[in-house]
């Protein structure tokens, strides 16, 4: 909500750089099957993926082909061993909302996975976020109280990541940044009003994403001063705990700067966002911040506002899916991010609605991509 009306800004920014043209051999993609998961059947969707252990995950739903006058959907997952053979994992849910709920976003720790699902409904149609972890037996949800994710306290629920120890849940509350932690994913704690982290006098921001870096939480996004909703500016908190959080310097431009994305790789952190009317990454080493290289260009015709979706590195490999507010694209990027090529994908979804969908993920021997176009859900990989 905070960041729709900054679209025109972002609109009339300059570029401040351009894609790496050198010549790079392009994916090979070998698209796999997804079967009918057990139960009604439907439109199979897909949202994210991870990879847990020798296995890759897939996580979504199913829109039934004949939903009842109080329900439409309900999770899905799938996992393989080389992301060309899938099965159908089992899904058991008990909640009425995590019945209902469209997996969107998952992580692993502990060789296992947990994944956070929503579907809106409820008297003001707001999203209800269900929880669910791994066991032997497939995935189950987690029973919470409504104002652990909703209430008058909410704002959003974003993606999950994973540390060696645990989970955590990136999004936002009235208050500010917010953040939801577990180290088994049975039961997740909500941080919410943490100084450090929460809005003060001095910034009101949106937290976008977190990642593990070798000794602490580093949760991304974007701010401003309250009087000065037009001066964006890229975001970091960092905590050993999830607990206590202190606010990093992460150096910004004269144009709209947010951190959406953020991942580990050997060269240290990579977060990538926008910047001015491109994509923009920028590098953490160190602990501290640098602003890296800029990609692509929103269009001014753009109907929607424009987003990175997914960012993935394994090894040397960084690669990125991006809404221009009109299109998705993928791209490929170096561990520093000052170089970046748009690379060939066999779909190109409208990047205009929260049904299309063009996902990467990626492990030391390929990559991972999952398309919906709002016709149904589709997966591909590639060495």
């Amino acid at each position: 909500m905070r960041r729709l009306p900054l679209l025109a800004v972002l609109l009339l920014g300059a570029c401040t750089g351009h894609a790496d043209d050198s010549p790079r051999p392009e994916p090979h993609w070998h698209e796999a099957s997804l079967p009918a998961p057990p139960g009604a059947p439907g439109r199979i969707v897909v949202r994210d993926a991870v990879r847990c252990g020798e296995r890759w995950y897939v996580v979504g739903g199913v829109f039934l082909d004949q939903p009842t006058s109080d329900q439409d959907s309900r999770p899905a997952a799938w996992r393989s061993s080389d992301g060309s053979t899938w099965t159908a994992l089992a899904v058991e849910a008990d909640t009425f909302w995590g019945q209902r709920a469209i997996l969107t976003s998952a992580a692993c720790a502990h060789g296992t996975v947990a994944a956070v699902g929503a579907r809106s409904g409820g008297a003001h149609g707001n999203p209800r976020v269900t929880t669910f972890f791994e066991d032997a037996a497939g995935l189950h949800d987690v029973a919470a109280p409504y104002t652990q994710y909703g209430g008058e306290q909410a704002t959003n629920v974003g993606p999950i990541a994973a540390k060696p120890g645990g989970w955590l849940i990136t999004g936002n509350r009235v208050s500010g940044p917010a953040v939801w932690t577990s180290p088994d994913a049975r039961a997740f704690t909500l941080h919410e009003g943490v100084p450090g982290l929460a809005d003060d006098s001095a910034l009101a921001a949106l937290a976008q994403d977190a990642a593990w870096d070798r000794d602490e939480w580093v949760v991304v996004g974007g701010g401003n001063a309250p009087d000065d909703a037009l001066d964006r500016q890229p975001q970091a908190w960092t905590s050993p705990d999830g607990a206590t959080w202190t606010r990093e310097t992460v150096p910004g431009s004269r144009s709209f700067d947010d951190v959406e994305r953020v991942a580990e790789t050997p060269d240290g952190l990579l977060g990538v966002g926008l910047r001015g009317n491109a994509f923009g990454a920028w590098q953490r080493l160190n602990g501290t911040w640098s602003r890296a290289g800029t990609f692509g260009r929103i269009p001014s015709d753009a109907s929607r506002s424009p987003f990175v979706a997914s960012l993935a590195t394994r090894g040397g490999a960084v690669w990125a899916t991006t809404s221009d507010g009109a299109r998705y694209a993928l791209w490929r990027g170096t561990t520093a991010g000052s170089s970046w090529t748009r690379a060939e994908t066999p779909a190109t979804p409208p990047g205009t609605a929260g049904e299309h969908v063009l996902s990467v993920a990626a492990d030391a021997a390929g990559v991972l991509l999952l398309s919906d176009d709002g016709d149904g859900g589709r997966v591909w990989t590639a060495e």
